[in-house]
């Protein structure tokens, strides 16, 4: 029996009411949401800058036609009449005396490790957990991105690993290795620097160097105007892709400096002699404690200032910065960081955010102590019980928010 047209149609109707029916109800009963786990975060009030470093440094020259080799590696410290670099008559000669070097390093290396592996056959358990620490050592170097932490971190890994496999018996030939090393270094143990570059004053050693040392008067610079600043870091800007041909530089004194200039409302409730952390754009993991010398209390009037910042902090990376984007942080709020989408009121007035606790929604309270664009830094408090918990899962997205509403 064949089906009419009208019933047919009267169907379809109906299997598109029951359709829509279901979908209204599948989307009450099951809503999607989106989260993000509350964790602090800080916000720091701050002055953006351009900033030029001004350190007391002495350029050191290379000794005519001859070939130049450093003795120092960039931030070692020298004491008077050390040797800085050593001088060869040819290239060649500068090339094998640095072979020679390398091959007694590599040698002291094994025989060091040969000697460590002696008598520690059933210690296996102590090399498991100095391996483990030199895996710590190595992720906390590679997170903080400094250079040599990474390399002397990773060194120490190689050793343990090597002597663990000779403990539990792993065919490692030292001995071969250490006799291939000795009759490799003979090749080259008769050259020798035909003389040395001597220092006769003290200092760290830098090979950076940018003809740049003496923009400014070191002695001056914390009575540097704000014109004057303004012209050396504009002089440093022209010259930001120039180089030195000079051998190196000492730098002096341990004492350095940031030469900035902000507009003065800027310095407001700032004063000179106060210590405030500055962060250099360039290296984020590079955070330096510093002292404000001048420029934090200006005239009245005076529409720019020359802020001067101090430090007595030096390594290799400051012996490298010159003109830094830099952000000087005067202040700081901690609380619970989220989006801006995430910021509701409630039916009392009161704002804070809704989170998802097994299938429960629960609402939140807390105040918006900082806010941009695009998120919220909001307040925490440990002790409030109705206040955000660190760990909650805050709603940044989803429909119906009801305070105790149980989803599926």
């Amino acid at each position: 029996m064949k089906l009419k047209k009208d019933s047919i149609a009267i169907i379809i109707v109906v299997v598109l009411v029951f359709a829509y029916v279901f979908y209204e109800c599948y989307s009450v009963m099951h809503i999607s949401f989106e989260t993000e786990t509350a964790l602090l975060s800080t916000v720091y009030d701050k002055i953006d800058a351009t900033a030029l470093v001004v350190r007391d440094e002495k350029v050191i020259s290379a000794q005519g036609s001859k070939v130049t080799v450093p003795c120092l590696s960039d931030g070692d410290k020298i004491n008077v009449g050390g040797n800085i670099a050593m001088t060869f008559s040819s290239k060649e000669a500068a090339e094998n005396y640095s072979k020679f070097l390398d091959l007694q390093k590599e040698l002291a290396y094994y025989e060091n490790l040969e000697s460590q592996t002696v008598g520690q056959a059933a210690n296996v358990q102590s090399i498991n957990s100095e391996i483990d620490e030199d895996v710590n050592s190595v992720v906390r170097a590679v997170s903080s991105n400094n250079t040599e932490e990474i390399e002397n971190a990773s060194s120490n890994l190689n050793d343990g690993i090597l002597r663990r496999q000779m403990i539990v018996g792993e065919n490692i030939d030292l001995f071969s290795i250490i006799q291939n090393l000795r009759k490799e270094s003979v090749k080259y143990a008769k050259v020798k620097p035909d003389g040395y570059i001597t220092t006769k004053e003290s200092g760290v050693f830098s090979g950076y160097t940018d003809s740049l040392e003496n923009i400014v008067d070191y002695g001056s610079v914390e009575n540097i105007s704000a014109a004057d600043a303004e012209k050396a870091i504009k002089k440093a800007e022209k010259a930001k892709n120039s180089a030195s041909n000079e051998f190196g530089k000492l730098i002096k004194s341990y004492a350095w400096y940031f030469v900035c200039v902000v507009d003065s409302d800027k310095v407001l409730g700032l004063e000179n002699g106060q210590r405030v952390e500055v962060a250099v754009k360039n290296n984020d993991s590079r955070v330096l404690n510093v002292q404000i010398v001048s420029g934090a209390q200006p005239q009245t009037g005076q529409k720019k200032t020359a802020l001067v910042l101090k430090s007595s902090n030096m390594d290799s990376f400051i012996a490298s910065l010159r003109k830094e984007e830099i952000e000087i942080r005067i202040g700081s709020r901690e609380g619970i960081k989220a989006p801006a989408s995430a910021l509701h009121m409630n039916e009392k007035g009161k704002k804070g955010v809704y989170v998802l606790i097994s299938s429960q929604v629960k609402f939140r309270e807390a105040e918006v102590i900082y806010s941009d664009d695009e998120s919220v830094l909001l307040s925490y408090d440990p002790d409030s019980s109705n206040g955000i918990r660190l760990y909650d899962q805050i709603i940044t997205q989803g429909k119906e928010l009801e305070d105790g509403k149980v989803y599926t």
